[in-house]
């Protein structure tokens, strides 16, 4: 069998360019048929600069899912992930995953487990997430990317801290301006100015 050297699909029909994802297969038609293997598909640097902040963490973790060039699943832990939930996806422009997670959420029972698997798989999931993201953008890009265009794919969105923030401070907010609303009617603050009267 043969692969492109970038893709890592096999070619069956070995021509000049891989029927792919356009790359110049010229300089590889002596790969070996008997028994060759693809080559890793997706290099550390762009896994570098597609990861952003942090890349150092999450490179880390990732060489646990790939052993001898194969994708393999192993459970790691990412506090991030399992505090910040569907959030944290959506920071690292998940978004197929962060509706999903948000959805299980919801549903009662589940929503608890949904959570607790979420620190679980969170880092293969991204790990899945940005090699095929990587392979996308090089197949766009006929395997010509250039930094800007995985650090713009990748890396993370700034307005979901931001977010996350204002909403509760707004949630906080909302819950005091309730709480004097129902308390007042009912007096509750006479609890507090005159208490022998309730004693």
């Amino acid at each position: 069998m043969k692969f492109c050297p970038v893709c890592g699909k096999e070619i069956k029909e070995w021509g000049g360019f891989c029927p792919y994802c356009g790359h110049k297969l010229e300089g590889f038609s002596n790969q070996s048929n008997a028994g060759s293997q693809p080559q890793r598909q997706v290099s550390e640097d762009d896994l570098r600069i597609f990861i952003g902040k942090n890349a150092d963490y999450y490179l880390q973790k990732f060489k646990r899912f790939n052993i001898g060039g194969a994708d393999v699943f192993a459970p790691t832990w990412n506090w991030s992930a399992f505090w910040g939930g569907f959030g944290w996806m959506l920071y690292r422009k998940m978004y197929m995953w962060a509706i999903i997670a948000f959805a299980l959420t919801l549903i009662p029972h589940i929503g608890l487990i949904a959570w607790i698997a979420t620190g679980a798989v969170s880092n293969y999931l991204y790990y899945n997430h940005a090699e095929s993201k990587i392979l996308e953008i090089k197949r766009l890009h006929f395997a010509s990317a250039t930094s800007s265009d995985l650090h713009q794919a990748g890396g993370t969105n700034r307005w979901v801290p931001i977010t996350a923030i204002v909403i509760t401070i707004l949630l906080c907010v909302s819950l005091i301006l309730m709480t004097f609303v129902f308390m007042i009617p009912f007096n509750i603050f006479n609890i507090f100015s005159e208490p022998s009267k309730y004693i």
